[in-house]
């Protein structure tokens, strides 16, 4: 080994000849972190540590808050029989990769599945592609196991054990690192993860980390992402929208104050990925880009200034049959989260003018201003849940399921205070209500939202009106 000027920290204490490499030889093979010191102190030879000594304290200053030591790199761990479990094998990982690509893909179309297969192969190169493996197929497991029977305790479990698998091998960013598209990806399926976990702390801290990751790449400088080649420049773009979409729905579901404005224009054409694909997602960024500053403001602060003016834009941008019939074209699984999520904005709209506004019970040219819009909006809903398929909705985990959960809540809520009136109107909306509780409740991940209220809601809509048929259904 060809000798260097200066030799890093581990291997200078272990007395053991250093390559000077970014990365030496030696602390490779150890699996330890390489670090230099900038002004290299004299040590007496007296003070020198044993060699042994020095593996296991590096290798302790890479150890999680959980005691537990990291091995190497693909080192299976096994479970409390003291059995290596299967879900760290190659072939599990690309098991993962069709559904990946069938159904989280065209969500978050910036890692393609062909860029995660090669990855897969080279985990034992890189402890930070391993983590990217490791959460990938947890982010999968977390979008796809929708169903009761695949969404009992040991789903959850095994989708935490792969997050805290890809957490133990991220490496530490230190002065001269540099992030990529890639980890500002690791960060954000963290954070689905958490939140699908429902450690909405430990989400809003990677979401922040995957938008502090998005800066440091410069996503919103045109100076600097003229010179990428067009391909790459579009998946940032759409890695930079994908961000502010998750940080504006937290925003309104968890009231956590969002920080990231939007780009100046949708992310540019990208003829490497599917035409659909392209369409739904910045459909997707039109439906919270109406999540303006003033709509924030509004949503997580004073209301007093609202006006029936600023309640009718939103009604317009929010209410536009042209919209739905360019949506009506899209594959299911876009259709499902589109369409909800407008009906979604459009609750909370009508929430935010009950605050300051005297509605009326009567029918009014903006919808929004009525009572009964939420009732009006339940059937609406109802006749677009009765035409797709169940697994478009649940493919899209807690976030569609957190929406539908306060269109349900609003609706229950207005039934319950609006005057006693046994018609056919009313019936019609106990039985929407009906309708959406089923189709709720059937997703497993629904009980996970706490709807305990809602349960309660319910009880209360039963003693109001017991003349209705099927009303005990609704408990």
């Amino acid at each position: 080994m060809k000798r260097t000027s200066q030799a890093c920290e581990p291997c200078k204490r272990r007395k053991v000849r250093c390559d000077g490499q970014p990365r030496c030889q030696q602390c490779t093979h150890t699996g330890i972190p390489c670090t230099y010191a900038a002004s290299p102190p004299r040590r007496s030879r007296k003070k020198t540590v044993g060699r042994g000594r020095v593996v296991a304290e590096c290798r302790e200053l890479h150890t999680p808050n959980n005691g537990t030591k990291v091995r190497n790199i693909l080192a299976p761990r096994p479970n409390e029989d003291g059995v290596i479990t299967s879900h760290s094998t190659t072939t599990f990982f690309l098991e993962q990769l069709e559904k990946y690509d069938r159904y989280v893909y065209p969500m978050s179309p910036v890692v393609t599945a062909a860029e995660i297969r090669d990855m897969i192969f080279q985990m034992d190169t890189h402890r930070d592609i391993a983590s990217f493996v490791y959460v990938f197929a947890a982010v999968t497991l977390n979008l796809t196991c929708s169903e009761s029977v695949q969404r009992g305790p040991e789903t959850s479990e095994r989708i935490a054990t792969l997050l805290t698998r890809s957490l133990e091998l991220r490496t530490p960013f230190e002065f001269n690192s540099k992030p990529s598209i890639v980890t500002v990806m690791r960060s954000l399926f963290t954070q689905m993860c958490f939140v699908g976990l429902r450690k909405l702390d430990l989400g809003f801290l990677y979401l922040r980390e995957a938008i502090s990751l998005v800066y440091m790449l410069r996503i919103h400088e045109k100076d600097a992402m003229r010179d990428l080649e067009d391909k790459e420049r579009c998946r940032r773009q759409r890695a930079y929208w994908e961000c502010f979409i998750h940080e504006r729905f937290t925003a309104l579901t968890y009231y956590r104050p969002p920080c990231l404005p939007p780009l100046s224009a949708l992310p540019d054409h990208d003829p490497s990925i599917d035409a659909e694909l392209e369409e739904g997602f910045n459909k997707t960024i039109k439906n919270f880009r109406i999540v303006d500053p003033q709509f924030l403001d509004f949503w997580l602060g004073d209301r007093s200034t609202v006006t029936p003016d600023w309640v009718a834009n939103k009604q317009q941008q929010l209410d536009n049959p042209e919209w739905v019939t360019e949506v009506s074209r899209l594959p299911m699984i876009w259709q499902a989260d589109l369409i909800i999520t407008r009906h979604w904005l459009r609750t909370l709209t009508w929430q935010i003018a009950l605050s300051n506004i005297i509605l009326s019970s009567s029918a009014t040219p903006s919808m929004l201003l009525s009572l009964s819009f939420p009732l009006q909006l339940s059937n609406q809903l109802r006749q677009f849940l009765v035409t797709i398929p169940r697994q478009s909705v649940g493919i899209h985990g807690s976030g569609l399921l957190e929406k539908l959960f306060e269109i349900a809540n609003t609706i229950t809520d207005v039934v319950l205070h609006l005057c006693y009136a046994l018609g056919d109107d009313t019936v019609q909306y106990i039985h929407d209500i009906l309708f959406l509780k089923h189709f709720v409740f059937s997703f497993p991940g629904f009980a996970d939202l706490g709807p305990i209220n809602l349960t309660q809601k319910f009880e209360m809509i039963r003693d109001k009106y017991p003349e209705i048929k099927d009303i005990e259904l609704l408990v």
